[in-house]
């Protein structure tokens, strides 16, 4: 057999705790969804943009729901990789760990979003060598700050974070308060512009309330990744399952306020063919509350999430590079503790669309796909949780009987299975196949160094229960 597994020793408790662990949740989840999928959304819906938006936080909480029972039960040093290596076997780690490399795309998705709203206010960077220029200088930028160690990182993203929520409130407060538009009126024949399906133009999704809550979903899922911090927590099977449901309720109140904020003062017609909430802003607030509203809300919402995506795909990188899936090298730290060659290769891959031009809707089509054909892999762990660690499953803070968490995995794997149907629909067929061959490529390759390569696995997944790991692990 080519693969060894041994079991490393829990280590002490780290340095974020739950005010960190919130800051890092909700600015991962709080970004381009929120940000500039809001007034598409208007498009394809009407008015009933803002109860698109609550079925899509309802949707996203039941299909992160499995992984918030998993971090109340385990502590995991490696995020998704290490859940994966220690619940579902090698072979399943292995795939995962070269298929997330294409995950690195998604922070492409930040610097356009940026590009789109700076464009919205200085006309002359609208083109696109300026939106190459703005996406680019904020992801080196974000680069830097990741390589200076993961405290620095949540400290910046702790200020981020304050100054997101702060310019969100606002905007959703004042701009319901200044609403036009009767949005809460359900025969009104703008409320549900495309009815309740999903519209299709040219074969892909153009509109319908459904299609506007598959597109939402997107910005409803992210605060997942809160999982890779279990190393770095001060107490994670407390503080990150409470962290991610903290920021589920959350969202109820940013999101839909601000989706609402958006439909109410300004008509689809006057949108135009903006996809920002530039033009929205600038009819609620004064010019100096305006530009504050930029910086605190847009550009902080797209700049945390990219500063916290750069930490999160490092850490699940990384822990693959230590196993040996990926070239040891590859996994370098410097002396801060920073994957180096990890962080470049996330730099360069996340600059490949923002140089071809990729549109905001595609990039997150090609992410979403991508996100959920990760999800046939973690429903292999998920359901092996109960039977592996019954005592630290039975003491779990957020336990279920485990005919009810079952269930909850299943319609968390059905949402994910309609994601990838969406996603799939939503792009031109070239860009699909290709999407789906490298997830496939990488798969195979995986699965290929599991038979055949060198690869000691180091299972950084702790219950807290010494005696319980090591049965276990030996098993």
């Amino acid at each position: 057999m080519a693969i060894n597994v041994i079991r490393e020793p829990e280590p002490k408790a780290g340095t974020l705790g739950k005010t960190e662990l919130y800051a890092l949740a909700l600015g991962q989840v709080i970004g381009a969804g929120v940000i500039t999928l809001v007034v598409p959304a208007i498009k394809m819906t009407g008015y009933s943009a803002w109860l698109a938006y609550f079925m899509a936080i309802v949707m996203g909480f039941i299909m992160v729901l499995p992984t918030i029972f998993v971090s109340s039960t385990l502590r995991m040093g490696g995020g998704n990789y290490s859940m994966l290596c220690d619940l579902a076997g090698p072979t399943t780690a292995g795939i995962f760990a070269f298929a997330y490399l294409t995950q690195c795309l998604s922070l492409s998705l930040f610097g356009a979003s940026a590009a789109a709203y700076l464009g919205d206010i200085i006309p002359f960077l609208n083109g696109k060598i300026a939106h190459i220029v703005v996406g680019g200088a904020l992801l080196t930028f974000f680069f830097i700050v990741n390589l200076l160690g993961i405290n620095i990182m949540a400290k910046a993203q702790k200020i981020m974070t304050w100054l997101l929520i702060a310019a969100l409130l606002i905007f959703a407060i004042v701009g319901i308060f200044k609403m036009k538009l009767p949005i809460f009126d359900a025969g009104d024949s703008n409320f549900l512009t495309n009815g309740w399906g999903i519209t299709f133009t040219n074969g892909q999704i153009s509109g319908g309330f459904t299609g506007a809550v598959l597109l939402f979903v997107y910005s409803c899922q992210g605060y997942y990744m809160t999982i890779a911090y279990g190393r770095d927590a001060k107490n994670a099977k407390r503080d990150i399952p409470v962290a991610m449901i903290t920021t589920a309720l959350s969202l109820i109140v940013l999101y839909i306020g601000v989706a609402m904020a958006g439909a109410g003062v300004m008509s689809i017609k006057e949108y135009g063919s903006s996809i920002t909430l530039v033009f929205a802003a600038q009819r609620i607030f004064p010019a100096w509350l305006f530009y504050a509203f930029i910086i605190g809300g847009p550009i902080m919402a797209l700049l945390s999430t990219l500063n916290s995506t750069f930490a999160y795909n490092a850490i699940n990188i990384g822990q693959s590079c230590d196993d040996g899936w990926l070239p040891t090298i590859f996994g370098k730290k410097n002396k801060v503790g920073s994957r180096i060659y990890i962080l470049t290769f996330m730099y360069i891959l996340g600059m490949i669309p923002i140089i071809f031009g990729f549109s905001i809707e595609v990039i997150v089509n090609m992410v979403q796909l991508i996100t959920s054909a990760f999800a046939f892999l973690n429903m292999v762990a998920y359901l092996k949780l109960p039977k592996k660690y019954p005592k630290a499953w039975a003491k779990a803070r957020f336990h279920v009987p485990n005919a009810v968490y079952y269930i909850i995995c299943w319609v968390s794997m059905a949402f994910f299975i309609v994601v990838l149907w969406k996603s799939c629909l939503s792009m031109s067929p070239a860009l699909a196949a290709v999407n789906v061959a490298a997830i496939l490529v990488l798969s195979i390759i995986g699965i290929w160094r599991s038979k055949t390569g060198n690869i000691v696995i180091h299972t950084s997944v702790w219950t807290g229960d010494e005696e319980e790991c090591s049965v276990k692990n030996e098993s």
